[in-house]
């Protein structure tokens, strides 16, 4: 099959159930395209400083909520039961309270790899920049 035909028969609905141990339960997750991972790491960058001085920061944490907050399908982190819950302003900063640290790292690491990034870390760093 050539390149042309595989673009026009490929499906974009790609998910995935990833395990959460502690929950003993699984999150249902989509991958995601291009310009919503680039929309997300737009969200997460921030300017300081004005002119000259004026600087970009890259905020790895709040682009790590919005992440798995785009790309669970379920649970739902805009539920307004869980943000009263985790007393959470809005999904990102939800996935960020209810979840420990290694789950969110395994759900972003699995959200790259869906989404066509072989290696999560590597690639992740590559994301960023």
């Amino acid at each position: 099959m050539d390149a042309l035909d595989a673009l026009l028969g490929a499906e974009l609905k790609i998910e995935k159930d990833v395990p959460i141990k502690r929950l003993n339960t699984h999150f249902r997750i989509k991958a995601i395209d291009g310009e919503t991972l680039n929309k997300l790491r737009e969200q997460s960058t921030h300017y300081v400083g004005k002119g000259a001085n004026r600087k970009s920061q890259f905020n790895d944490n709040e682009f790590n909520g919005a992440l798995i907050a785009t790309a669970c399908i379920s649970p739902d982190f805009s539920n307004a039961k869980l943000l009263e819950k985790y007393g959470a302003a809005d999904a990102g900063e939800c996935v960020q309270k209810a979840l420990l640290a290694g789950e969110i790292m395994s759900l972003q690491e699995e959200v790259l790899r869906l989404s066509g990034f072989d290696d999560g870390e590597e690639q992740y760093e590559e994301i960023k920049n």
